[in-house]
Order: C-alpha cells, then sequence, then structure tokens
C-alpha cells in the first residue's frame, strides 16, 4: 500500500495510476487524513457502492449550483476585466 497526498497525486497521477495497474493500492491523504483509496478494478475487495444520496438532494446543498450553458468567450472577457 502507497500512500499519498492529493497535491503529489495531482503531480503524479500518470505513477500513481501505473502502480494501481500493476496490483497496489494507493491512499489518498489530505491534512494527514485518509480521504480515498485508489483500487485496481480486479482486486477482490473492489466493491462499487451506490451513492448515498441522489443527485436530486445533492442539487439542494448550498453551494452547489446546476449547470448551465456558459459561453467560453463571455467568461474570458469578464476574467479579463477584473484583472
Amino acid at each position: 500500500m502507497t500512500t499519498v497526498n492529493v497535491a503529489t497525486l495531482k503531480e503524479k497521477l500518470s505513477h500513481y495510476l501505473n502502480l494501481v495497474k500493476g496490483g497496489q493500492e494507493v491512499v489518498v491523504t489530505s491534512h494527514r487524513h485518509r480521504v480515498a483509496r485508489i483500487l485496481p478494478v480486479s482486486a477482490p475487495n473492489a466493491q462499487p457502492r451506490e451513492p448515498s444520496r441522489s443527485v436530486k438532494d445533492l442539487r439542494k446543498l448550498k453551494g452547489i449550483k446546476p449547470r448551465r450553458s456558459i459561453s467560453a468567450v463571455k467568461t474570458l472577457l469578464e476574467d479579463r476585466q477584473r484583472r
């Protein structure tokens, strides 16, 4: 089992995915707390789980907005105006 923090995982994702392909388990930490495990698809204890909440419930959470069509050009121009 290999342990890696989120920042390092993002930086070297291909490396850690190759470890997983080779059969290793990778544990991901954030601020020294375990937050996720990455297992090979063929791992005997890799059981997919059903989501604990429905998408409908998640949309009700504060800070989560439904997607809307966004103009990339408009967003870019707004960003440039703020700078």
